[in-house]
């Protein structure tokens, strides 16, 4: 095997695995979002839109187009009635508001992957240590747990989140959560290898790691942040409502 070869192989993988486009209630749009992915050195990207797949498909359409050797991951966050969900390697959306059980259920049928988003966040719906651990003990199968994410969502959260998954045992990742391009990045995983199937398998196999906090997060202008929120209250909610009537008219 050639140094060069080996060095590669040795190479820890980086993905970010929970980020939006402009097609859910990010700002950034597919083409940007695949331009900051790659010039942050990025291997693998999940698109985790909530409660749809348009931006990860575009991202996709992009990415064939081009030919770049990113990596893409078809995510979804889910908007459960006990909090958010992340859902990776999905094929069809999962319907929104239903109970945390039934979405990890809908997930699973699909070959995905389970991954709790922010947990304890008190900023957005996040489920509870309470409600984690009932699912644990009830036996669902949740893979992994986002350990670093540098939004404000669980910011105050993180070291409390890391010791009780001393206990709950799930594999760690991290996730810019970004809904700004300038965010991209700013919170990934580490892996073996630098391919979505490397990625999948150091998942499951409990081997992987949450980077970032190396590099605080691009502050951004209050403005931003502001258009950014009203976006995402005014603008996309009505998107997902006309995407679920398209759905149940079909």
């Amino acid at each position: 095997m050639s140094p060069e070869l080996s060095e590669e192989r040795a190479r820890l993988g980086r993905a970010d695995i929970h980020m939006h486009t402009n097609l859910g209630d990010g700002t950034a749009s597919p083409v940007r979002v695949i331009a900051e992915a790659e010039r942050r050195h990025l291997d693998v990207i999940a698109i985790t839109d909530h409660d749809h797949l348009e931006g990860v498909k575009r991202v996709a359409e992009l990415l064939a187009k081009s030919g770049s050797t990113l990596g893409l991951i078809s995510g979804i966050e889910v908007t459960t009635r006990q909090g958010h969900l992340l859902g990776l390697f999905v094929q069809r959306p999962i319907k929104m508001l239903r109970s945390v059980e039934w979405s990890i259920e809908a997930i699973k049928e699909q070959g995905g992957l389970v991954i709790i988003p922010h947990p304890l966040g008190r900023l957005v719906p996040s489920l509870s240590r309470a409600r984690i651990e009932e699912l644990l003990s009830r036996g669902f199968a949740i893979d992994g747990i986002e350990v670093y994410n540098p939004s404000p969502a669980n910011r105050a959260q993180r070291q409390e989140v890391l010791r009780l998954n001393a206990d709950w045992g799930l594999a760690q990742t991290g996730g810019s959560d970004a809904h700004f391009w300038q965010h991209i990045g700013s919170g990934y995983t580490t892996f073996a290898g630098t391919t979505v199937e490397d990625f999948r398998a150091a998942l499951l196999a409990k081997a992987t790691a949450a980077g970032g906090q190396e590099v605080p997060p691009e502050r951004l202008p209050v403005a931003a942040l502001v258009g950014q929120c009203a976006w995402s209250w005014f603008v996309d909610p009505p998107r997902k409502i006309a995407r679920m009537l398209r759905a149940s008219a079909s």
